[in-house]
């Protein structure tokens, strides 16, 4: 549990607010993100919108089309993210019925997502092996950031599991 203090006006006592952190799990989503980004080598949009998806078993493009509004305009966006294998049709249509197309996540789009939460809550570390990160094979400057707050993280998890 985390105290605040603070003055209020010309009183000089302080008041103290007891402020307890249940939920911490979104403390690295910017690692995370970027961490399932290049290991994927799929974009910011892209990771969004899967993780929109995810839950819904089937989806029209409709549906896909809704959330894209929140993002920045990209006609091509869902034949990429077919192409990439993120996406693929589960019904087709026009059939006699004149039932519309139906969507589902592919097999690597839902492993992301679920590999993004475990993350997230850190039931799972990133791994620091070059083999299996990308962050730590050949780095850039921004790759050595996030390796180090990676590192870090991986750290911080270790210590809460031991004193537990």
């Amino acid at each position: 549990m985390i105290i605040k203090s603070y003055k209020r006006g010309n009183n000089k006592k302080f008041k103290r607010q007891p402020r307890a952190r249940d939920y911490t799990f979104l403390k690295y989503y910017r690692v995370v993100r970027y961490y399932i980004k290049k290991k994927y080598e799929i974009s910011l949009m892209e990771l969004d919108m899967i993780l929109y998806l995810y839950d819904m078993p089937f989806f029209q493009k409709e549906d896909f089309n809704y959330y894209g509004t929140t993002m920045s305009w990209d006609k091509k966006r869902f034949y990429e993210m077919i192409k990439k294998g993120l996406i693929k049709e589960w019904r087709p249509g026009k059939e006699k019925y004149g039932r519309k197309k139906l969507f589902e996540l592919t097999h690597k789009a839902k492993s992301i997502c679920s590999l993004t939460y475990k993350k997230l809550m850190q039931e799972e570390p990133i791994s620091e092996k070059k083999e299996s990160n990308p962050l730590f094979d050949n780095p850039s400057y921004m790759d050595k950031m996030y390796r180090s707050v990676i590192m870090k993280m991986n750290q911080s998890k270790n210590q809460t599991d031991s004193s537990q």
